[in-house]
């Protein structure tokens, strides 16, 4: 039956979806609820005493009228590098496309069943999709929550610009991953390779953005967390052609990986 493996992949992963968005959600109601603790025009001045390395680090580029109010405290407290932390949600559901399948032994036990791998793949890889849209409403909720219980004026509608601008990304980080898995097989291999992704694109987030009107800040272009910039979008809102670039990389992945995967063996 057409989407049998789609809803078999939703209903062992709710509860996973649940306590990361949950998780996720607290922090960033934790960060909101903070806000008025703070005096943002101070906060404004101490950034401008860092230098560019450590604004980077902390994920501020040099527009510092950005972050120096209610909204900018948001996407440095909680946006800002929490990537990151984001990355870890999409990496696991990408793993569990093929790598921990295959590593168990219970993906050939699958595909033995009259169903094609093509198939399987791709229901797979839209129930986690689903799954990290799950995960970024839940993160949604808990910080409008903490607009509500704080008392705390903050742009809502640019709140969830930044917050929704999540969805492409995760799906990316996850068709990357699946990508990787598909052609290293094994579980560990595969996990050693997308962690060492994820952080050298951090790395080179950092140097380009530190580096800001220098030749060096075209190393920051290789990065994908680079186009997901939460000053950027705090200022201009959904910028369309990057979430376009995250799209159509994710279907090539999602293609290439197919193509793959119905021209190798499975692992037993």
């Amino acid at each position: 039956m057409i989407g049998s493996v789609f809803v078999e992949i939703l209903k062992t992963t709710w509860k996973q979806m649940v306590y990361w968005g949950v998780g996720l959600s607290a922090m960033g109601l934790l960060v909101v609820i903070m806000v008025p603790l703070f005096d943002m025009q101070a906060m404004g001045k101490l950034l401008e005493s860092f230098p560019p390395m450590i604004l980077a680090m902390i994920g501020v580029g040099q527009d510092l009228e950005v972050f120096a109010s209610n909204e900018g405290f948001v996407a440095i407290g909680f946006f800002g590098k929490s990537a990151l932390i984001f990355a870890v949600y999409p990496v696991v559901m990408g793993m569990r496309i093929t790598a921990n399948e295959e590593d168990s032994g219970t993906m050939d036990v699958l595909l033995s069943l009259p169903v094609e791998r093509a198939r399987v793949i791709i229901e797979k890889f839209l129930a986690y999709a689903v799954s990290c849209a799950g995960v970024v409403i839940l993160i949604y909720l808990g910080l409008h929550l903490g607009v509500i219980l704080g008392g705390v004026e903050l742009d809502v509608l640019r709140l969830a610009e930044v917050t929704f601008y999540l969805i492409p990304l995760l799906v990316f980080i996850m068709a990357a991953t699946m990508l990787i898995a598909v052609f290293a097989r094994r579980r560990t291999v595969a996990l050693g390779v997308v962690t060492a992704f994820v952080i050298v694109s951090y790395m080179l987030q950092t140097i380009g953005t530190a580096a800001e009107g220098t030749v060096a800040e075209s190393v920051g272009a290789v990065s994908f967390l680079t186009y997901y910039n939460a000053g950027d979008i705090l200022a201009q809102g959904f910028i369309w052609p990057h979430i376009a670039g995250f799209v159509i990389l994710s279907g090539i992945m999602l293609l290439a990986s197919l193509y793959r995967y119905e021209r190798r063996d499975i692992g037993i």
